[in-house]
């Protein structure tokens, strides 16, 4: 039977690579043939102006795209491009107001809808993260958010522990800043599409937007570093770093 398991996850696998390949090869295609830089330039200025125009409008839509996106695992680099378009301030609410909205609402469907496959399929980490929570409270909680674990699967194991809702919403908010700041930082140093065609790559080599760069992907290395040397994540019996494990296989 494990056997046969291991064959089907490698023919899923395969299936989901070659459906990869394939989208990537249709929108390359599609962008050589059907989309110029002037095209995208001028559709860039135009999502400005509209933001310039009509800043509040803007604000909540972009409010409510960015929380339905981060309902979908994976998609981290949306909020370079949301500070990209919206610059810093403005952009670091977007982020940390869209995060916490999608994680609250996982977290209340985990809670509500989905508790008991929460608990089959998490059941070693959710152990852990509820003796975590009886022995620090929400300080265990506001360490993984600024550790960068898995945004999806930590909300959906706190929907089915016993963390309280208000507990749980207050250190997403607070534990997102920092990376999220650091993102926003990435986004507002990026160069619009118009200096891209003016300058080429080398616009891209600009030393704080490489150093932002270089933070954005340690901050959570290091962080995890110092919070394993202090003690806050070490769990014997499963916890954040098995959880870490698994979802890298």
């Amino acid at each position: 039977m494990i056997a046969l398991k291991k064959v089907g996850g490698g023919k899923r696998k395969l299936v989901i690579l070659a459906v990869a390949v394939a989208v990537g090869a249709a929108l390359t295609w599609y962008v050589k043939n059907y989309v110029s830089l002037e095209a995208l330039v001028a559709q860039e200025e135009k999502v400005r102006e509209a933001i310039d125009r009509r800043p509040w409008r803007s604000f909540a839509l972009g409010l409510v795209i960015y929380s339905v996106v981060s309902l979908v695992p994976g998609t981290s680099g949306k909020s370079v491009v949301f500070a990209w378009l919206f610059g810093f301030w403005q952009g670091l609410a977007l982020i940390i107001l869209g995060l916490t909205t999608a994680a609250m609402v996982i977290f209340n469907l985990s809670r509500y809808v989905f508790h008991g496959w929460i608990k089959r399929r998490y059941g070693r980490f959710l152990a852990g993260l509820d003796r975590h929570l009886h022995r620090e409270g929400a300080f265990y909680l506001l360490t993984l958010r600024m550790a960068h674990f898995p945004f999806t699967i930590v909300n959906l194991v706190s929907g089915a522990s016993g963390v309280r809702t208000q507990t749980f919403c207050w250190t997403t908010c607070v534990g997102l800043v920092p990376g999220s700041a650091v993102f926003a930082y990435v986004g507002i140093r990026m160069p619009s599409l118009n200096e891209l065609s003016t300058h080429g790559v080398g616009s891209l080599f600009d030393k704080p937007l490489i150093a932002a760069l270089a933070t954005s992907a340690a901050f959570p290395f290091a962080f995890r570093f110092v919070a394993r040397k202090l003690g806050l994540l070490k769990d014997k019996d499963g916890g954040p770093d098995s959880l870490a494990t698994d979802q890298s296989s």
